[in-house]
């Protein structure tokens, strides 16, 4: 029973290995056959439309000239008048006849000391517009190089119309020759000068 049984089995996996075979066989023999006919095939037309091709120029037309541009018109001519003042200062250094002034430490004579330099001193506004001429004198201390300090006003003459202010400042700037004795530069109280203000007539 048993090698009955073995011999069935071995039957039954001969005959399904024989099938097999015989199945791959054809579809070997089938894929395989004659090539299909390449002539029957048609590729498709690639059409491709007509293109125009255009040259495109650019015209370039010279730009107009621009116009020069115009000078503006010539001004009128202004004529302005400007009235100076004829003013004038007369500087002089003062006479002591019928002076009468207090003087701090040595009295120096005009003459001794002359100033090497005398600003122009600006003549009073109320002054001019008045009409009014005058004097002031001051008192300085020439220092060793030359230059002034303590400047003070003594006399002014007309009182309250600014001859005394605008003969300080002229005075802060005078200059005169240092006194030098045996070698050596000194200084020099006690300095009058005069500052004369007189209208140009």
């Amino acid at each position: 029973m048993v090698l009955m049984r073995y011999a069935l089995a071995a039957a039954l996996g001969l005959m399904m290995t024989l099938a097999l075979l015989l199945g791959m066989h054809g579809l070997i023999t089938s894929s395989g056959g004659a090539e299909p006919d390449r002539s029957l095939r048609k590729i498709a037309d690639i059409w491709q439309p007509q293109r125009t091709i255009e040259e495109q120029r650019k015209i370039v037309r010279p730009e107009k000239p621009r116009e020069a541009e115009r000078p503006p018109p010539p001004m009128p001519d202004l004529q302005v008048n400007v009235e100076t003042p004829k003013g004038t200062v007369d500087m002089m250094t003062p006479s002591m006849e019928g002076l009468q002034v207090g003087l701090g430490g040595s009295f120096t004579r005009d003459s001794d000391y002359i100033p090497v330099y005398v600003p122009q001193p600006d003549y009073p506004p109320m002054a001019l517009r008045q009409g009014v001429e005058g004097y002031a004198v001051v008192e300085v201390v020439i220092t060793v190089t030359g230059s002034v300090r303590d400047v003070k006003l003594l006399e002014e003459s007309p009182a309250n119309k600014g001859f005394g202010k605008y003969a300080l400042r002229a005075a802060e700037k005078l200059k005169y020759k240092p006194r030098v004795i045996d070698g050596k530069a000194e200084e020099v109280p006690g300095v009058l000068y005069k500052f004369s203000f007189q209208i140009a007539r």
